[in-house]
């Protein structure tokens, strides 16, 4: 029973994860349907199960027993020039699904509690290794790369009282990291591991015009380990396997946020959302083969040297009647890799995203869409660079969702 649990956990995390890979740094530009299209200015409103993510004590808003089902459907488009070696290609193309599920029931009138299982963090690409194959002698490797987490999240919310409302999530994690580059041959490895987090919300609304919300998510620390294979490792007399462990840190995430109601059919929100990407300084790699840790641990590292930085976020939601909203957002999100270190299997560029979306409430269920327009600059890597890619490295994605939600 636990081997087939386990297997289901895994098949679910790839399905997630597989669809959740084109954000900066590692993690996702947030999840929920009415928080996407509202540009992901969800901090100070935060009325619907993405609470969990955004600020969970905004559950006490939810007055009802309550069943979500979550789904995203990312299209992305990577790009890649460097002229010097007659490379002009993009990502292999794919729409991947992602997604979330989430069970909330209130015990009274100022205490909710729940779950929700959803992606909060990823990063990779897969790209054509023959159109790459200047770089490798003319040999065509597998070039793919995917860091991602699932994560489980018990919540409670307490209302304090008319104003002040507090809540938490333990945030149980499980991570995967699945690489295939060239090395000596091709190099591959498949990595996965557990971490644990915490997420604490403080919502303080004085009237129905008006509310504020502060968030903090802890850093979760995920040893990941798994099988690397190199191929080539044999023309040395080495084995060609051997058992690898990595340390990825997801860092410190602070946010805050407003949301007013100039008019009763007018909510105006907006974010400002602080990540601590400098603590991420590398993701190194161990082998269990003190040879494999000369020869291939320094090839094998990510040297990041990223930075700290901060994402501005507004919305809007507009509503036609008391059944239907309109909704709008623009997000920015800039990049914490230096150009001299960007690499195709870790696509970094700045975001700017257009995004919208509707709401259907027919009763005890309520039916979502929204559509995001991820906008990236394209970022040029210097030949002198020691730890990048040189060339012109590029992203956009269209990502549509949909949710639905189910009161008792």
């Amino acid at each position: 029973m636990k081997k087939i649990l386990k297997l289901t956990f895994v098949f679910v995390l790839a399905v997630f994860v597989s669809g959740s890979l084109f954000s900066n740094g590692l993690n996702l530009n947030g999840i929920g349907t009415k928080a996407n299209s509202m540009g992901g200015a969800f901090i100070g409103l935060a009325d619907d199960y993405s609470a969990v993510y955004w600020n969970p004590a905004g559950l006490t808003q939810m007055k009802d027993q309550s069943f979500t089902v979550y789904g995203s459907f990312l299209v992305p488009k990577g790009t890649y020039k460097f002229p010097e070696a007659g490379i002009d290609t993009e990502t292999k193309s794919a729409v991947y699904p992602s997604g979330a599920i989430g069970y909330f029931k209130p015990l009274s009138d100022k205490l909710i509690i729940g779950f929700l299982g959803y992606v909060p963090a990823g990063s990779g690409a897969e790209w054509d290794g023959t159109a790459l194959a200047a770089l490798t002698g003319g040999h065509t490797y597998t070039w793919k790369s995917m860091i991602g987490m699932l994560t489980f999240s018990p919540v409670i919310a307490y209302k304090i009282n008319d104003v002040v409302s507090i809540g938490a999530t333990v945030n149980i994690n499980y991570g995967i990291l699945k690489l295939d580059s060239p090395g000596l041959g091709q190099y591959s490895e498949n990595l996965t591991g557990t971490g644990y987090g915490a997420t604490l919300g403080l919502m303080i609304k004085p009237s129905e015009k008006i509310s504020l919300g502060l968030t903090y998510k802890t850093p979760t620390k995920v040893t990941a380990e798994g099988e690397a294979t190199m191929t080539g490792a044999g023309l040395l007399k080495l084995t060609v396997n051997a058992t690898a462990q990595r340390e990825i840190t997801w860092p410190m995430w602070f946010g805050a946020g407003i949301a007013l109601k100039p008019m009763d059919k007018l909510t105006i929100t907006a974010d400002i959302q602080y990540t601590n990407w400098k603590e991420l300084d590398k993701i190194g790699i161990t082998y269990d083969n003190n040879v494999w840790n000369i020869l291939f641990a320094g090839g094998a590292t990510f040297d990041l040297n990223w930075e700290d930085r901060i994402q501005y976020r507004f919305g809007m939601e507009y509503m036609l009647s008391d059944a239907l909203a309109l909704r709008a957002g623009f997000y920015h999100d800039p990049t914490p890799a230096p150009v001299d270190t960007l690499k195709i299997l870790l696509p970094q560029v700045d975001y700017n995203s257009i995004t919208f979306g509707i709401g259907y409430n027919m009763g005890s269920l309520n039916l979502e869409f929204s559509f995001e327009y991820v906008m990236g600059k394209d970022r040029k890597c210097p030949l002198t660079s020691e730890e990048g890619m040189p060339g012109v490295h590029g992203m956009k994605i269209l990502a549509p969702t949909v949710a639905l939600s189910y009161r008792f």
